[in-house]
């Protein structure tokens, strides 16, 4: 190979890359999505109170989905060794401090890992959001083929938005959403 060939392969290998690595970060912080409203497909789920399995933040101070009955519940599947999970956890955190003294509205982050898992990762020391960790198996209808996913029930329970991936949580117009649905304004 001439130098000429060498050059622009390199540089068309260089370029094929990038764009590859571009492609990876878009699905990375966008994902898919889905909502009622939209027609996208969301899981089959019965009513967020009627889910089984309880869940427990890092104290041991355990909760039912059923104690969420009437409010408008946001609920984040994450872990401690997923970057895109980690990345969002500064929105999470804002999004709960707009929110942690209305109590029409939770905003849970519920890991499969133990309490020990999440205590010992720097992430949760630098949060003053409450971490979960689910207690009892998982609920069948909330295993995630991916995370983050994330989960959004109305007052009555039931699913009216889904995501996986990435997501920036504090956008006004999620806390408008939020607030809208607490207000029974929204179907």
């Amino acid at each position: 190979m001439n130098t000429i060939t060498r050059s622009f392969f390199s540089i068309f290998c260089a370029a094929l890359l990038l764009v590859m690595l571009e492609a990876g970060a878009a699905f990375l912080l966008f994902g898919s999505t889905g909502s009622a409203e939209n027609g996208q497909e969301l899981p089959p789920m019965t009513r967020l109170g009627d889910l089984e399995g309880r869940f427990a933040d890092l104290d041991g101070q355990e909760f039912s989905f059923a104690d969420l009955r009437g409010k408008v519940v946001l609920v984040n599947l994450w872990a401690t060794w997923c970057p895109p999970c980690r990345a969002e956890m500064p929105f999470l955190q804002n999004l709960w401090e707009k929110f942690k003294d209305d109590d029409r509205v939770r905003v849970l982050c519920i890991s499969p890992e133990t309490p020990d898992e999440l205590r010992a990762d720097p992430l949760s020391q630098s949060l003053s959001m409450p971490l979960y960790s689910f207690s009892t198996p998982i609920p069948p209808e909330l295993e995630a083929e991916s995370l983050p996913t994330t989960y959004i029930f109305d007052t009555t329970g039931r699913v009216v938005f889904g995501h996986t991936g990435m997501a920036r949580w504090d956008s006004p117009e999620i806390i408008t959403y939020l607030e809208a649905l607490a207000a029974g304004k929204t179907d």
